[in-house]
């Protein structure tokens, strides 16, 4: 039997083993054949719980290699989520960012993405717009500093409510990387450097930044919250 095939029957044995209602007959049936098929296979633990990742992908809409401050964002939403996002080049979307996680918080991840994408953007154009008699190598600097401010600010937000990542979905995060991407590669992200009146910058996007509000519920459906000036709200 495919291997793939053999995880997906020991992760409905053990989903039914956990389901409410299940009886006690049921929960020992479901059991014993998942404890058998793992056996039978040789399969580990950790490649049940890696089978239970889920990947959510989202575009940057970027032809080249995302830029740090684009690293810093899918950082911040995975933070947010329990998510690990991994940056990748796909032929039809081209440069994405992919969420991985447990149930539906690779989604929500990616949609804090989105919205935070969008308001930044938004943001960031404004502020270069009001950049004047300055070269456009500078408008460009200030922009993406304006842009680390902002982000910034956010993710500080993040840390007030984030729980942090369990032990159990960080392990399954990580046999699941060895198994679909063992040559995945880590970068650094590192500061602009500030001259002058560019400090101007980082603090205005730090200020926006403040503006906006990144929830994350709570409960079995747990909702993203997202406002700020471009959302509606």
């Amino acid at each position: 039997m495919d291997r793939l095939k053999v995880l997906d029957k020991v992760s409905k044995c053990f989903s039914l083993a956990n389901a409410n209602g299940a009886s006690a007959t049921e929960i020992e049936t479901a059991l014993r054949q998942a404890r058998n098929l793992m056996k039978q296979y040789n399969l580990e633990a950790l490649d049940v719980a890696a089978h239970r990742i889920i990947e959510t992908s989202v575009p940057t809409g970027t032809r080249r290699a995302p830029q740090d401050w684009l690293h810093l964002l899918a950082s911040i939403c995975g933070r947010a989520f329990d998510c690990q996002p991994l940056a990748y080049r796909s032929q039809v979307q081209g440069w994405s960012f992919k969420f991985l996680g447990m149930g539906i918080s690779p989604e929500l991840a990616a949609h804090a993405y989105s919205a935070l994408h969008h308001q930044l953007v938004v943001a960031r154009r404004e502020h270069v717009g009001q950049q004047k008699y300055c070269q456009l190598k500078t408008k460009r600097r200030r922009g993406l500093l304006f842009a680390e401010g902002w982000l910034n600010a956010v993710g500080n937000k993040v840390v007030g409510f984030a729980e942090g990542m369990d032990d159990s979905t960080r392990q399954a995060i990580s046999a699941y990387l060895q198994q679909r991407h063992p040559t995945m590669k880590t970068s650094s992200i590192i500061p602009l450097e500030v001259k002058g009146h560019d400090l101007g910058s980082l603090r205005a996007g730090w200020i926006e930044g403040q503006a906006v509000e990144l929830r994350r519920g709570v409960g079995e459906a747990r909702q993203s919250g997202l406002s700020g000036r471009e959302s509606g709200q």
